[in-house]
């Protein structure tokens, strides 16, 4: 079945022929051609958006061995902790003790992790593109337990303490992380402290404004406004 791409460049040449056709009666044979083409591109692209419309309408679904329908639904919330050799990620499911350990698989690159874990109705998939360091794929794996799975990442640099799990959340916390200007220290330490401001508890704000408030007396009598900070 021809694709209205493969159909438009055969148009395209036919109407090309139709330019430098001298006899009528070959014009005419390309005219009806043409038009043949026509109607026939205008079916092929109805047909590719029903069946694009279609696709996008089952993106959440995969078919399982015996034909039903299984929804499919992302896993995007996870705790982790670490060790000296391995990241680690525990993905808290319900329903675990239904399934076997076969019904648990995945893949591991050294820069990312696909985990998919396989219901009855449904399979959740935790999939990470990029991950905040290398890890190494062949020694890597994961264990179902009663009622989490855990997610063992062995390290490729061991002892490398990880600030995140992923390369997105990295780039994201150094971007907002307030920069020390070296030329002015006291302008620098004043920017991290009111980040903290901006970020702590009310205890924290407290004991900010006692600081800043100290600060300008100081200030005010000639003493060094940053000697305590």
């Amino acid at each position: 079945m021809s694709t209205s791409n493969e159909l438009k460049l055969d148009l395209a040449e036919y109407e090309q022929l139709h330019k430098t056709a001298k006899r009528l009666k070959v014009q005419q044979s390309l005219s009806r051609e043409i038009e043949k083409l026509r109607r026939e591109i205008a079916t092929a692209e109805a047909r590719e958006e029903a069946k694009a419309a279609q696709s996008q309408s089952n993106d959440n679904f995969a078919v399982s061995s015996d034909g039903s329908r299984l929804y499919q639904e992302n896993i995007t919330n996870y705790a982790w902790d670490q060790s000296d050799k391995f990241m680690k990620l525990y993905l808290t499911l319900d329903n675990l003790a239904s399934i076997g350990d076969q019904d648990v698989q995945s893949e591991f690159t050294d820069r990312s992790v696909t985990v998919k874990v396989k219901f009855q109705k449904k399979i959740c998939t935790l999939h990470i593109a990029r991950l905040c360091e290398s890890i190494l794929g062949k020694e890597s794996y994961v264990k179902k337990k009663s009622d989490y799975v855990l997610v063992m990442m062995k390290k490729s640099e061991a002892g490398k303490t990880w600030p995140w799990v992923t390369e997105r959340e990295k780039k994201s916390k150094e971007k907002d992380k307030p920069k020390v200007d070296d030329s002015d220290p006291s302008a620098g330490i004043t920017s991290l402290l009111k980040n903290m401001y901006d970020e702590g508890d009310d205890e924290m704000k407290r004991t900010i404004s006692k600081a800043f408030y100290e600060s300008q007396m100081k200030q005010a009598t000639g003493a060094d406004p940053m000697s305590d900070l």
